[in-house]
């Protein structure tokens, strides 16, 4: 018999628990076992600025064993990816890598992808880029583009065929 966590009503999932750790451990150096729940991570946190993710919270429902509650959450898909988190930590848990771990594991279960995860990398395989390049607007209310305001082109891919394979490849890779 295990222990039921009475704030969520779930059961730890010991397994889960370990292949997520295992993925984590094949990133970083440390896991979360070093976090002592400071929240300097949360403090920094621009999605918890705008979005109330608490990476210190994450953290701590992993190392009580919570994946599937983690896995099922829409609160891991906010993560802007800053890296703040990382760098604030005095453990070096880097829960950005926890929160990427748990997508995979998400994706890999079947989970639904957001909807503009799914456009973001429709558009990467389209045109190379998260979005089409954007005209700016000036004080005026004049719309310019970057040549004119003196910016140097963004760069896409030479080969598209090439760089459509390779992202096609890492998108089916298992995860």
């Amino acid at each position: 018999m295990s222990i039921i966590d009475l704030t969520s009503m779930g059961e730890p999932q010991s397994d889960l628990r370990k292949e997520l750790n295992d993925r984590l451990t094949k990133l970083q150096d440390e896991i979360s076992e070093y976090c002592f729940q400071c929240g300097k991570c949360t403090s920094g946190c621009e999605a918890h600025k705008l979005l109330e993710l608490e990476p210190h919270k994450i953290v701590a429902l992993l190392k009580r064993g919570l994946i599937n509650e983690l896995v099922n959450a829409d609160v891991i898909w906010t993560c802007m990816t800053c890296l703040k988190c990382r760098e604030r930590c005095p453990q070096r848990v880097a829960p950005v890598e926890i929160l990427f771990a748990l997508k995979n594991m998400a994706v890999a279960s079947g989970k639904q992808i957001p909807g503009k995860y799914t456009g973001m990398l429709q558009s990467i395989l389209s045109i190379g880029l998260i979005q089409d390049i954007q005209q700016t607007t000036t004080r005026s209310n004049k719309p310019v583009k970057r040549d004119e305001l003196s910016l140097p082109p963004l760069s896409k891919p030479t080969d598209v065929a090439k760089f459509q394979a390779g992202i096609m490849k890492i998108a089916m890779e298992k995860v």
